[in-house]
């Protein structure tokens, strides 16, 4: 639920056609005089492109990924696919931006790239195929449901969809005719998708690429299938079936194997803790499969996802020791029974290649640059294809060696070499339970040593998530306006272990108020925050604590709640949290105190004395602007400076670039009013 960290700008070519890059230097060369820097401005954020859905070539020399721009003039986003080549020959743009394309995958045979993309008349994206050769992309797939996922067969000659049924057709004689909304599940909402009916849930099918005809390999159930692989005989596939809510078994991902046959019946193997970001492995003898696990339903939302193997025979799971108390995200096979992935850990996110058979870990890379993405290989010891950002540097595609990472793409060079990126600190204090809390200081602009500045604490979402050393454009926008900007990893957190995010369980607004605070009192004590002009803010989770904030804490002379919640009762049933709701609090009929003390900005909101801007989208079913609405009547009706944004048609993540501007300038512009 944290904040994104919005990269993008691109130029467009007509679909197919392949063209190179032009490679910038990566040093300024000599006789050149650098070029003049200034500090960020929305102008540079919306320009900054944003990479993503990496997936490497079998022969693992190339790297396909997506690049997505906001194109002010249309006010949409718009991304394209691109390929790396890791020996360092420029990089190619692959599709055009007229029409936005994603989750590319290369056939095993390294022919042909297939992605994902709606054109013309299509309701829904298709498949498209591109011919490593070269030449105009060719439509694949013309289903009629929503296609999630897709994978290659060994043998490059079929595709497994994860995909949903088709929604229910308007009549004919009336197609602008709605339909009424049935829902049956227990978790019926989530965030843009709307309600969930039983066409939304996913099922398997298998599509021939030669014939095109699709065949149902599982039937559409009260649940959704994820992380579907082949096996390495392309006989069978392994996917995971979503029974978050299933009362008899909460928090669960069933792990199960049907073979690829019409009427096949699945075969349950084990019922897994649910993690996110799941990714199943096959070994190469196709005997056990490795994947995430999390923990008990209590704490499964702030659970560190760990690696662990399961043998198919038996169904017995083993966790890989070395994983627990780390954060393991994005899973890829590296072969030799190595995977590799990206481990969050006390603001780094650091990539790592760990083995299964002896359970050891070898931890890669540059601290200085962040890894997000990245995509395996069969030589762990080959160069291999990831994308990071750093404090000072936006989003490129690099060759990971070792420790040492090698730029491959200049997406964002030229721009990046124009801005004065605010210097930012690590620091610690701690909390008036004794624990120690870390964060990351972000100076203001001009800073001058010995001198107090207004001081913003900004305040990332998840929970689970953490404040690391990457680009993060809210937080240099507002150091770009002359504040000085903490982001705290507080209790809840990811990085920090299994414990230090469990700590918040089922007591929200308590643990992580008092390792806030202290990063206030130290940053006053240091002589850099002046206590006058403090000022709270963030989005989702971190809105959420924006308002247990300004109702115990009148130090704060402006606060900004975005996607925020005053009132947890407002939300049961609303929002897409019924698990979390019923597994972590019990539902507010049985822990009605419980309930009542989380609702606290609200059902106390005459204490708040700050002046808050809430913002929110329309359409967000994760954190809906009923928070912000209702705190913002009660905050007019006490008299308290206010104002209210809703952005009309945006879920929980903003995507407009129109929209993405009014709320950079709208945050600088409330903080000046009540800061400066």
């Amino acid at each position: 639920m944290g904040i994104a960290k919005w990269r993008q700008a691109s130029r467009a070519l007509r679909c197919g056609t392949i063209l190179a890059l032009a490679a910038l230097p990566a040093f300024a060369v000599a006789g050149e005089s650098a070029p003049a820097r200034h500090a960020v401005s929305i102008d540079d954020i919306l320009a900054m492109r944003s990479l993503s859905e990496m997936a490497c070539a079998p022969d693992g020399r190339q790297a396909a990924y997506v690049a997505s721009d906001a194109d002010v003039k249309t006010d949409k986003r718009r991304s394209v696919i691109w390929l790396a080549d890791l020996a360092g020959a420029p990089a190619l743009q692959l599709t055009d931006g007229e029409e936005s394309a994603s989750a590319p995958a290369f056939s095993p045979d390294g022919k042909t790239i297939a992605f994902l993309s709606k054109r013309g008349k299509d309701k829904q994206a298709q498949i498209w195929l591109l011919d490593r050769r070269g030449g105009e992309a060719q439509k694949l797939t013309d289903v009629k449901g929503d296609i999630a996922a897709f994978r290659w067969s060994p043998d490059s000659r079929r595709l497994l969809l994860t995909l949903s049924d088709p929604a229910p057709e308007p009549p004919k004689d009336d197609p602008e005719r709605p339909l009424p909304v049935v829902v049956d599940d227990a978790k019926f909402k989530e965030d843009g998708q709307g309600f969930i009916t039983a066409a939304s849930h996913t099922h398997l099918a298998l599509f021939d690429v030669a014939t095109r005809t699709e065949m149902r390999l599982t039937a559409s159930d009260s649940f959704d299938v994820i992380a579907a692989e082949w096996s390495p005989d392309g006989k069978s596939v392994a996917y995971l079936a979503n029974h978050g809510i299933d009362p008899a078994a909460p928090a669960t991902q069933w792990l199960t194997v049907v073979e690829v046959k019409a009427g096949a019946a699945p075969r349950v193997v084990a019922k897994l803790a649910g993690a996110l970001g799941q990714a199943l492995i096959w070994s190469a003898d196709g005997a056990k499969i490795a994947h995430l696990v999390g923990d008990v339903p209590k704490l499964n939302q702030y659970s560190q996802p760990r690696l662990a193997e399961t043998v198919l025979a038996t169904g017995q799971t083993r966790t890989v020791a070395t994983s627990v108390g780390t954060y393991v995200q994005r899973p890829v096979d590296l072969g030799g029974g190595r995977v590799g992935a990206i481990l969050a850990e006390d603001r780094h996110e650091v990539p790592a290649v760990f083995d299964l058979a002896t359970g050891g870990v070898q931890r890669l890379g540059d601290p200085r640059l962040a890894v997000f993405d990245q995509c395996g290989g069969q030589d762990a010891r080959a160069p291999r294809a990831v994308i990071a950002s750093g404090d000072d540097a936006m989003p490129e595609v690099y060759a990971l060696e070792g420790k040492t990472m090698r730029a491959l793409t200049a997406h964002n060079r030229a721009l990046n070499a124009g801005i004065a990126w605010s210097p930012v600190r690590d620091f610690a204090a701690t909390a008036s339970d004794g624990s120690e809390v870390h964060g990351i200081l972000t100076l203001p602009a001009g800073y001058v040593p010995g001198q107090r500045y207004p001081t913003v604490l900004w305040i990332h979402g998840g929970p689970t998530a953490q404040d690391a050393h990457e680009i993060d454009t809210m937080r240099q926008w507002i150091a770009a306006q002359g504040y000085a900007v903490l982001a705290v990893n507080y209790r809840g957190s990811s990085g920090r272990g299994d414990a230090y995010g469990a700590a918040i369980a089922a007591d929200w607004g308590n643990k992580e108020v008092l390792d806030l605070h202290a990063a206030i009192d130290w940053a006053v004590a240091q002589g850099i925050a002046d206590p006058a002009r403090l000022g709270v803010g963030g989005w989702s989770y971190g809105g959420i604590l924006t308002d247990y904030l300004i109702v115990r804490d009148s130090r704060f002379k402006a606060g900004v709640s975005g996607a925020g919640v005053g009132n947890i009762f407002a939300f049961f049933g609303v929002d897409q949290y019924i698990e979390q709701y019923v597994q972590e609090l019990g539902p507010p009929w049985q822990n009605t105190a419980l309930w009542t003390r989380l609702s606290e900005p609200l059902l106390h909101a005459d204490r708040i004395k700050t002046p808050t801007l809430f913002l929110g989208g329309t359409a967000d079913d994760n954190v809906p602007l009923i928070g912000g609405q209702q705190l913002y009547q009660a905050l007019k009706l006490t008299g308290v400076p206010t104002r209210l944004v809703a952005y009309p048609g945006e879920h929980h993540g903003l995507v407009r670039p129109s929209f993405l501007r009014d709320r950079f300038e709208r945050i600088a512009d409330w903080y000046k009013r009540y800061l400066k």
